[in-house]
């Protein structure tokens, strides 16, 4: 069993961040784990896998087990024939609304592991998501962030970057004084419509699984399920 040590991570957090590389399947493994981690210092380590872990058959007295997440990933092929809304711009690093953005963006992270694991401090999530979208519009994490603008007011946001060769949306948001107009879909099939214009043939986005309304935008983008994954903090007590 091999415990990979995330330097990034364990500088943002001030502990020490690992992620577990193996599958576990039995107690006699977890117990590898839970010594590594022990040895090593590991304050927190990130778990995943397509099999959901069965807690009752590990011995977890030393450690603490969160079931953060089901990470949902959506695909689907591009749709050339879509348009790019009238009210979608291009967002610059200078843009006005930059603060807005920053607060979509920590509104965007409501069903993310690091908010649902009260472990980690809400001003540590706070900063984690305010880094994702600055870095986005610096064009470091994000190939651009397409806003939708209305008579002056910002209403939502999506981020477009590329993972593994496949176009990828890192983060929607909508303001909730407008949601439920159908801007969330008019930010993805914009979006579609820009990787279409960069040459892109298939296009995906990743979710939390209990984030009932992504799921439910990305499936009326006609997105299927191509994987899903248990995603797990484990904790020393």
């Amino acid at each position: 069993m091999h415990i990979n040590k995330l330097k990034w991570d364990s500088e943002f957090f001030k502990f020490n961040v690992g992620k577990i590389e193996n599958t576990i399947t039995n107690n006699a493994e977890f117990q590898e784990i839970t010594a590594q981690m022990d040895m090593l210092n590991f304050n927190l380590c990130y778990y995943s896998s397509p099999q959901a872990l069965d807690l009752d058959k590990l011995d977890s007295n030393s450690l603490e087990i969160k079931l953060v997440d089901t990470k949902t990933t959506f695909c689907k092929i591009i749709d050339h024939s879509l348009v790019i809304n009238k009210y979608i711009k291009l967002a610059t690093v200078q843009t006005k609304f930059k603060n807005q953005l920053i607060d979509l963006a920590i509104q965007s992270g409501e069903y993310s592991r690091f908010n649902i694991d009260k472990r980690i401090h809400n001003e540590k999530f706070k900063e984690l998501y305010k880094l994702w979208i600055i870095n986005s519009l610096e064009r470091n994490i994000a190939s651009e962030v397409l806003i939708y603008e209305q008579d002056s007011k910002l209403a939502g946001f999506v981020t477009l970057g590329e993972k593994n060769n496949t176009a990828d949306i890192g983060i929607i948001a909508v303001d909730y004084p407008f949601r439920g107009k159908g801007i969330g879909k008019i930010l993805m099939q914009s979006a579609e419509k820009w990787f279409a214009n960069q040459g892109k043939t298939h296009m995906q986005v990743v979710t939390q699984g209990n984030n009932t309304a992504a799921c439910k935008l990305y499936e009326s983008c006609d997105f299927k399920i191509q994987s899903v994954e248990y995603f797990y903090h484990i904790w020393q007590n």
